[in-house]
């Protein structure tokens, strides 16, 4: 899928790649017998789209700073992701970020969809995915990660989960300043997380 000039709806290479989406989809969620296939089906062509004709991303350097980052943060439609990661032929990099010249997601591994150590979990997780961007699961974690408005997010969290998140409107600053100053690093995410873990343990 590498970039090139945007194509009317009806391009037989358009279709093909949205429908080789869906039809990996579909067999991996069939094959695992856990999964939603209607979520990938439906939303290919946008996901398509975006990586086609959108997205600044590098599939050689899934780590390059100034990249686009795609985040989908629905479990159900993880497989979507995985099938768009194969396609596009991302590169995997291990732990300390060295490229290994492999792909992030073989066919081999979307076979093994949801199963045990396989690198297409049910709810995708950063660092043990090559082009994952952060960790968006399993449901009822209780710690929330949104650099934008986060109204209405206190359904999903409850009333005691932590919420990391800007607090005001027209906050402008580079990047780095921004994080800083709204606790958007690692750390705070994994402070938070055992914070949350010790709730459950107290109750």
């Amino acid at each position: 899928m590498s970039p090139r000039a945007p194509a009317p709806p009806d391009d037989p290479l358009d279709k093909l790649c949205i429908n080789t989406i869906r039809t990996l989809s579909m067999d991996a969620v069939q094959a695992a017998n856990s999964g939603h296939p209607g979520t990938p089906m439906a939303m290919a062509p946008v996901v398509y789209c975006l990586w086609q004709r959108f997205l600044r991303f590098d599939p050689e350097d899934p780590i390059w700073p100034n990249r686009d980052r795609f985040v989908l943060s629905i479990g159900r439609a993880s497989i979507l992701l995985y099938a768009t990661l194969h396609l596009a032929g991302v590169k995997a990099v291990n732990k300390k970020y060295e490229r290994l010249g492999e792909l992030s997601v073989s066919l081999e591994e979307i076979k093994r969809f949801r199963q045990l150590n396989s690198t297409c979990p049910g709810h995708p997780e950063y660092r043990w995915t090559s082009g994952i961007e952060t960790t968006t699961g399993p449901l009822g974690q209780g710690v929330a990660v949104e650099q934008a408005s986060t109204f209405g997010w206190e359904r999903y969290v409850g009333s005691t989960g932590a919420i990391i998140r800007m607090r005001t409107f027209g906050a402008s600053a580079p990047l780095k300043e921004l994080q800083r100053k709204f606790w958007f690093t690692p750390d705070r995410v994994v402070t938070a997380a055992k914070e949350q873990l010790q709730l459950v343990k107290a109750k």
